[in-house]
Parts: structure tokens; C-alpha cells; sequence
């Protein structure tokens, strides 16, 4: 069919097509992403510092699909957009509990926010725990800019841990990125808020792992 020719009276036979199965992934887009095991305080951070409303509980694995939430910080309202994701566990890289499925979503993210529970029997441990997953699970990921928070200090008996958890946080990550907050009273929450900003506004824009390409002529195509 062509403009002086909108009315053909040939057609010729069509050539066989194909068709193949394709898996696509959409990938959450935000400034910080969110670490740490279980109910370290992810979710409840999240809605302390934004309008969102993950679903929050006393135990393991509330949360089973990732949160974004947005932060507007300063005066300009300039938002930080925030994803959450479910805790990781040891064992993670290997397939065990549900983080490794969506990691890829902070893939993306400028800062990771690694949320170390104050009340935890090891916090270090865990930190430490959770960065070998992550250098296991992917080294790309387990080499962005972390900051660390020591969550709630609310407790009695975290915030007189305070000084000595926060100096031994400093040594096991090797930079001093690192805060104390309650989420739940909110304590410097703002303030963390604040100082993420500006560090996730000053990091450089870094590309992505090329994905792996699919030849579509060795795919063993279904043909009409």
C-alpha cells in the first residue's frame, strides 16, 4: 500500500515469523537504598522520614516487596528518593531469604543506607555479615558509598551501648559515615536526612554492569 496506491489488489504470501519468551525487569530507581537484616528498622525508618506506609511488625520479614518513599529535605523541598527492601540474611547471596531477590533494585541507587539493628546480640557481626553478602552477591553493589545508622537508641540499653557500638561501627566500616537514631522517636532522623542529601548529591554518576545480551539466533525460536 503506498499514497498514490491506497487500495492494492495483490498480496504476496507472508514469510514465516517467530516468536520467543523474553523476561524484562523493571528496576526501581531511587537516591538511597536501604540494607540490613531483619527488623533492623528499615520500614519504620522510611515512614519516619517520608509519607510512605510500609507494613510494619514485630518480626522477620515484614517486608516482602520493595518501598519507595521521598524525603523532601531543606527549604527548596528538593526530595530524596528512598527505597526500602526486605532484610538479608546470611546465606543471602546463596538464594536464602527474600533480599537477594530484589537487590537489583538498589543497584541503581546512588548511597546505600546500611541499617544496623542497636539491639541485635551482634551488631558488628551483623554489619559484617550482611557486607560479605553483598561482595559475594554482587561486587559492584558491595562497592558503593555506604553510610551506616545505629538504630534504635530509644532502648536503655543500646543508648548507653552508644559511645562503644558507634566506635567499633567506625573501625569495621572504615570511614566515619556513621550515625545513631531512633526511627521510631525519630531521633535525628532529620538530621540523617539531611546529610544524605548531600552526600548522594555529590556522588558521580557511575554506569552500570552491562547486562547480559541474549543472541537471539541461538534461542531455539518457536517458528509459525
Amino acid at each position: 500500500m503506498t499514497q498514490c496506491n491506497t487500495a492494492p489488489k495483490i498480496a504476496e504470501r507472508g514469510e514465516p515469523g517467530a516468536k520467543s519468551w523474553l523476561a524484562i525487569e523493571l528496576r526501581l530507581v531511587a537516591d538511597v537504598g536501604f540494607l540490613g537484616k531483619p527488623n533492623a528498622g528499615k520500614s519504620t525508618l522510611l515512614a519516619a522520614a517520608s509519607a510512605a506506609k510500609p507494613k510494619i511488625a514485630n518480626y522477620p520479614f515484614t517486608t516482602i516487596v520493595p518501598n519507595l518513599g521521598i524525603c523532601n529535605v531543606g527549604e527548596d523541598g528538593a526530595g530524596l528518593i528512598l527505597c526500602d527492601i526486605p532484610g538479608l540474611i546470611e546465606g543471602a547471596a546463596g538464594g536464602a531469604g527474600l533480599g537477594p531477590v530484589f537487590l537489583r533494585h538498589v543497584q541503581q541507587c546512588k548511597v546505600l543506607l546500611h541499617v544496623v539493628d542497636g539491639s541485635s546480640e551482634d551488631p558488628i557481626g551483623d554489619f559484617t555479615t550482611i557486607n560479605g553478602e553483598l561482595e559475594q552477591y554482587d561486587p559492584f553493589l558491595a562497592q558503593k558509598p555506604q553510610v551506616v545508622v545505629l538504630n534504635k537508641i530509644d532502648i536503655p540499653e543500646v543508648k548507653e551501648k552508644n559511645y562503644e557500638l558507634m566506635e567499633r561501627l567506625r573501625a569495621a566500616a572504615g570511614h566515619s559515615r556513621v550515625l545513631s537514631i531512633s526511627a521510631v522517636t525519630t531521633e535525628r532522623v532529620q538530621e540523617l536526612m539531611g546529610r544524605l542529601k548531600k552526600f548522594a548529591d555529590a556522588q558521580p554518576v557511575v554506569d552500570l554492569p552491562p547486562v547480559p545480551e541474549i543472541d537471539l539466533g541461538k534461542a531455539g525460536l518457536d517458528y509459525d
